[in-house]
């Protein structure tokens, strides 16, 4: 079955990716094998080519009826529409990088389009998103509802699920009420976050997330933790969540007297409320599938080759069911984990004989999955994770009871509110110590580590993963050992390898801070300039540290928002700041009051930047522009404003020895265009992306640069699609040698005769 799943899975590839002459090449292929496979008798390759067929004609249908029919028309002429539709998954909401305003997403099941000309009756996904004065309504809607949005039309990205996107011109309007099993779910999930609102911050967020998949109230710096510890499948549906709420059912049916017959129907009962009360999104029915999957192969005296045989067959039946699942990162890496977990957990248990069942368990299974998953996590993130064994060996213990009671409080809320408050405290109580595991292991030195994503890299990681897997047993079949082993990974987490040559005579550095922005100007052997400070002190103390700063003479700031200002603190253990350089309008207010009372504390004058205005520190000079607000903030294609605090970055061009960098904030085209008629001398070596490389640019100002270098300073797998696919090209066409903070961590740059010295490091 297994080569049935892989022409699946190919066929759902080519039938969702919109060109005809692919889906008719692999058609025809399909065809032709099929029938030379039954003159040769080969009957798997005559399944395999029946059910790619199959699954391709699907999926071809499919998308050709979503993105070139009705709705994909009319957003491919941007065309403004009114769209009745239910609301099928709860408001997602983006932070809008450091601004104080948000955008909100809203996927909606359109039934009925109607644009100027025409109207269309057609059952479409179409994704709404809120911004400005629509967004704070647009949160208020609930699944389930019927609502009625006005905006724009624009295409989706390519191999998107959603016929369109819809830009939002007015708030949506909600037509009828969701119905009872949607009020149901609504109550269910509604009572279960009431039930933990007493709870401490990081226990209201996570228990809900664990749960049922709500991240509402999710941290970007939780999130982060999360992420570098590997235990971001906690903080949404996975098997894990399945399989903890059917032992639940199992042990009560049990307790009950129910025999394996009614303990069959109470766990089937049990995935279809699971998938239920969870929304039932692609998602939820994948995590579903391999929990059910992990759970019937384990119960067949753990029969791998039947396990692999069950998984071949739910991920064949998922791509007739959501052939974009095969587009989804999550769903390769739900695949792959189930499939370590079926074929090596249980042998790699059994040579670990010596120790008990529990610690075999918590060891193998989070090992077999990391091992099989890593070349995918490699290839979307960039990276590896050292922390991710310790973490989820530490961790595992802890989700079973925490999404069992997490199920009961949600239970017990939705018959009465209070009775669900004691579970919840409860359920609260177990997640604390993965809150802990994972803000620990995020603050290990070297818990991940840069890898390059490209073809022959990823090939030898995958290489390194069979290699480990291969010699598992042996190792785990020893205590000493298994020991050595244990030691060696703790090792790896703490002890950050010595880079040779770093960080060497650097000048400028462009500090990796996430979805924000932090560069370092060298103002002597340890001291230099901080221009902007990222979102997060921590990250910007850590490249300070890394780079042996010890005293900061002086702060600049480009603008107010959050992810140049929020790292102030950071600072304040690296010597004495005597100034803070700031744009002239002190927008938004309380960014800009926050910033003053960190000025205060750290005994600065907060100064205004005056263009043109020339300022050194020790080697180096600070030529600052910009910072005035401009009368025309800008509109894009949509007429959606941008915020004026961009427009009033200060803008800075720094020199250190005979290395220049333009440092332009988030500055907006209309920025760049003001400062590059105002007979500024814009040439450099080296060019920051503006606004972190978002779409909107002025070629004008890039090319008055002259720079050989262009340095993206963008938060990996942001919302906001930076470094933007414009921007990207742009600096291509302009010969310019890209660097990338989200794939290569900070950069540090330096002047050698006539060329620029490059090097990274995470």
């Amino acid at each position: 079955m297994v080569p049935v799943a892989i022409t699946a899975c190919g066929m759902a590839a080519v039938g969702t990716g919109g060109h005809r002459w692919m889906i008719l090449s692999a058609g025809i292929g399909c065809l032709a094998a099929g029938m030379i496979a039954v003159k040769r008798k080969a009957w798997l390759v005559v399944v395999s080519a029946a059910v790619g067929l199959t699954v391709l004609m699907s999926a071809g249908m499919r998308d050709l009826v979503v993105h070139h029919t009705g709705v994909a028309e009319l957003a491919q002429e941007g065309a403004a529409v009114t769209v009745t539709g239910r609301v099928a998954a709860d408001p997602r909401i983006f932070e809008v990088s450091g601004s104080g305003g948000s955008t909100v997403m809203i996927t909606l099941v359109a039934h009925r389009i109607v644009a100027e000309a025409q109207a269309i009756d057609q059952s479409v996904r179409v994704v709404a998103m809120a911004s400005g004065s629509t967004s704070g309504p647009a949160t208020t809607v609930v699944v389930g509802q019927q609502v009625q949005v006005r905006g724009l039309l624009t295409p989706p990205r390519e191999g998107r699920a959603e016929a369109a996107v819809l830009k939002l011109r007015a708030p949506p309007r909600v037509v009828a009420p969701p119905g009872p099993l949607d009020r149901g779910v609504n109550r269910f999930r509604a009572g279960l976050v009431s039930a933990v609102a007493g709870c401490p911050e990081g226990q209201r967020a996570i228990v809900p997330s664990l749960v049922v998949g709500d991240t509402a109230a999710v941290s970007e710096e939780m999130s982060e933790d999360f992420r570098v510890t590997a235990l971001t499948h906690l903080m949404a549906v996975s098997g894990a969540n399945l399989a903890s709420t059917t032992a639940l059912l199992w042990w009560i049916g049990a307790w009950c007297g129910l025999k394996r017959r009614g303990l069959r129907a109470t766990s089937i009962a049990g995935v279809v409320v699971f998938v239920v009360v969870c929304r039932a999104e692609a998602s939820v029915v994948r995590a579903a599938a391999m929990g059910v999957v992990a759970m019937a192969a384990t119960g067949v005296a753990f029969d791998r080759r039947g396990g692999i045989r069950t998984l071949a067959v739910a991920v064949t039946g998922l791509m007739l069911i959501d052939p974009w699942l095969v587009r989804s990162v999550g769903f390769w890496l739900s695949a792959c984990a189930t499939a370590g977990i079926l074929w090596w957990a249980q042998p790699w248990s059994v040579a670990m004989e010596w120790a008990p069942a529990w610690l075999a368990v918590g060891v193998t299974v989070p090992w077999a999955a990391q091992v099989t998953t890593q070349p995918v996590i490699t290839w979307m993130a960039g990276t590896v994770s050292t922390t991710g064994l310790v973490a989820n060996l530490a961790a595992a213990p802890f989700v079973p009871p925490a999404s069992a009671l997490g199920m009961v409080t949600g239970l017990l809320a939705f018959i009465w509110p209070p009775l669900g408050t004691p579970f919840g405290r409860l359920a609260g109580w177990c997640v604390q110590p993965i809150i802990w595991i994972a803000h620990f292991g995020a603050k290990a030195p070297s818990g991940l580590i840069r890898w390059p994503a490209g073809g022959w890299a990823l090939g030898v990681l995958a290489g390194l993963c069979v290699g480990l897997a291969l010699i598992t047993p042996t190792v785990l079949a020893r205590p000493w050992l298994t020991a050595l082993a244990g030691l060696a990974v703790i090792a790896a987490m703490v002890v950050r390898p010595p880079l040779p040559g770093w960080p060497g005579q650097w000048q400028v550095a462009i500090c990796d801070v996430g979805q924000g922005s932090a560069a370092l100007v060298r103002a002597g052997p340890h001291e230099a300039v901080v221009v902007d400070t990222g979102p997060d002190p921590h990250r910007l103390s850590r490249c300070l540290d890394d780079l042996d700063v010890a005293q900061v003479p002086m702060v600049i700031l480009s603008h107010f928002h959050a992810d140049h200002v929020d790292g102030l603190n950071a600072v304040h253990d690296h010597g004495l700041t005597r100034a803070i350089v700031v744009s002239q309008l002190s927008s938004p207010p309380w960014s800009a009051k926050r910033v003053a009372q960190t000025a205060a504390q750290l005994g600065a004058r907060v100064v205004e930047a005056n263009p043109g205005r020339v300022m050194t520190a020790g080697t180096a000079k600070l030529e600052l522009w910009g910072g005035t607000q401009l009368s025309d903030t800008g509109k894009d294609e949509s007429g959606e404003e941008h915020a004026v605090e961009n427009n009033s970055s200060v803008v800075i061009k720094a020199t250190v020895d005979e290395l220049r960098v333009v440092l332009p904030g988030d500055a907006e085209p209309e920025e760049q265009h003001h400062i590059l008629t105002g007979g500024t001398d814009l040439s450099s070596d080296v060019l920051v992306l503006p606004h972190h490389g978002s779409a909107r640019q002025d070629e004008g100002f890039w090319a008055a640069t002259g720079a050989s270098v262009a340095v993206a300073s963008a938060g990996q797998g942001n919302p906001f699609g930076h470094p933007s696919y414009k921007a990207l090209s742009l600096a291509k066409r302009m010969g310019m040698q890209l660097h990338r903070t989200d794939l290569e961590g900070t950069v540090l740059l330096a002047r050698n005769g006539g060329s620029v010295l490059v090097q990274t490091r995470s």
